[in-house]
């Protein structure tokens, strides 16, 4: 198969991709660019096996930070996550809204203890995901990693 076309039509298609692409880079880095002025808190997770991973997380601690998340983020570093943060603890409700990296949920009672974890929630996908019990925290953090780590419900979060 053969596809004429000219000089002018190619740099017409070739201006268009690159305009195209741009707007995708700038969502990205915008969306980082906002989340660099949130306030972060490290935490650790101690599983049952005695072993403690430590995360520097992004603190979605207003209701517009919660409804905002990790929208729009296409990487995150594997000892990164979002805790979402609530006054009183509810039971929590999380969809994948605009959200493109697959993230497990892991949601944390007023006593610091995972009572739920829901693995690699789809990227995009508008499913309501709950909690099914009251949470005061609902932490999100690299699909896969809670498996990989034996993150498990009952272990335990610290905050520093």
């Amino acid at each position: 198969m053969r596809i004429d076309i000219s000089q002018t039509q190619l740099k017409k298609l070739l201006m268009f991709l690159l305009i195209a692409s741009s707007f995708g880079v700038q969502a990205d880095n915008q969306a980082l660019k906002e989340l660099e002025s949130w306030k972060k808190n490290t935490i650790q997770i101690s599983n049952s096996s005695g072993n403690f991973y430590t995360f520097e997380v992004y603190v979605a601690d207003s209701n517009y930070k919660r409804k905002k998340g990790l929208m729009h983020v296409e990487s995150l570093p594997r000892d990164s996550g979002m805790l979402f943060k609530f006054d009183s603890p509810r039971i929590a409700s999380m969809w994948m809204k605009n959200t493109y990296i697959s993230l497990d949920l892991l949601f944390i009672d007023k006593n610091q203890t995972i009572i739920k974890i829901h693995n690699d929630a789809k990227p995009l996908n508008l499913l309501s995901i709950s909690s099914k019990l009251k949470v005061k925290w609902v932490l999100e953090i690299n699909g896969g990693l809670a498996e990989e780590l034996k993150i498990n419900p009952g272990d335990k979060i610290t905050f520093f």
